[in-house]
């Protein structure tokens, strides 16, 4: 089968091409930048891949992208918990899904999956996320994104549509191309930048076992669907605590409820959009944590088998291919760093 894939020059995307391939599939990128291509796929031996040039908020580009292929998978959208990025959040993620799922499906493919997120889902305290749980009202601005274009995909599942909608937990692993959220949150906490944390879950999801899934689910024939990404759900102090025993070093923390927080960040938020440096920590991620929402990943288990790799893995993985490609110093990473 021949996917046309969006974002496949991000995180999960190149992780996904890498496992179609692996799987005997062809692959047809859409993406802004050619020269993004070979650095995002290189580290899994591809060197060349069919591309499209061109945005998921152009419909002509997305129409070009999709002919001559069977299947899609749409996970080209802005991630970032940067409040800087809310303009290109809100411009990008609701209506490049519409143009996308549209375009598929004009085409025939199927199926056309949709990664979406786990928080897209959340909004209300200990909420147990699963493929039925409707879409939430969550604070901040890519959250909200990721709730308005799950709807946007709801409705044509509802017409019957072979949509099929993934949710990912927080995405962990190695080769992120682009250093996004996960690598930046390692690189705070192994600077001991996270001295104070909320207390609640968080849901983290291997990049890895995420791409098994999108290959697992293309496949013809079997209607409308959604999938909770395999997923650990662990407290903030359980995840330090695997990265600590991971790298072998401690890295204390006062954990303190949630909404003592909320408002500090809220404006740590305001004073971000007008610094040129990054804040280690931010609304949106307080926020979901405090909420302490949990993915239920059985149907996923069920259906395709896969389950979540050991956490502390997940993380050493992450922290030793950060240490490996120069993005993080030897001495912050423990004894990962000695064991390359």
């Amino acid at each position: 089968m021949k996917v046309m894939i969006t974002g496949g020059t991000g995180f999960v995307g190149c992780h996904t091409v890498a496992e179609l391939i692996r799987n005997g599939h062809e692959v047809k990128l859409l993406v802004r930048r050619p020269e993004s291509v070979e650095p995002a796929l290189k580290p899994f031996g591809i060197t060349s891949v069919d591309t499209v040039t061109g945005d998921v908020t152009d419909p002509a580009t997305v129409r070009e992208a999709v002919r001559g292929c069977d299947a899609t998978i749409h996970c080209g959208s802005v991630y970032s918990l940067d409040s800087r990025a809310a303009d290109r959040i809100i411009n990008t993620n609701i209506a490049g899904t519409r143009n996308v799922i549209e375009a598929a499906l004009d085409m025939g493919h199927d199926p056309v999956i949709h990664v979406s997120s786990f928080v897209a889902l959340i909004g209300q305290k200990y909420a147990v996320l699963t493929p039925c749980s409707e879409p939430g009202s969550p604070e901040g601005t890519y959250f909200s994104s990721k709730a308005d274009s799950d709807k946007v995909a709801r409705v044509f599942q509802n017409q019957g549509a072979p949509v099929v909608i993934t949710y990912p937990g927080s995405v962990w692993g190695p080769n992120d191309p682009h250093l996004g959220e996960s690598c930046q949150m390692a690189t705070s906490i192994l600077r001991r930048l996270w001295s104070v944390t909320p207390k609640g879950i968080v849901c983290i999801s291997d990049v890895r076992d995420l791409a098994q899934m999108h290959a697992a689910i293309v496949e013809k024939g079997r209607g409308p669907r959604r999938y909770i990404a395999p997923a650990h759900n662990v407290s903030i102090k359980e995840a330090m605590g695997a990265i600590s025993s991971a790298t072998a070093r401690k890295l204390p923390t006062l954990s303190l409820p949630a909404g003592l927080l909320l408002g500090p960040m809220k404006a740590l938020d305001f004073l971000q959009c007008y610094l040129p440096f990054r804040f280690p920590v931010n609304f949106q991620a307080v926020y979901c944590t405090g909420l302490s929402s949990k993915m239920d990943d059985s149907d996923t288990r069920r259906d395709f088998g896969i389950k979540p790799r050991p956490l502390e893995e997940t993380f050493a993985d992450t922290i030793r291919w950060m240490v490996e490609n120069g993005h993080l110093a030897p001495q912050l990473a423990g004894v990962i760093a000695k064991t390359r």
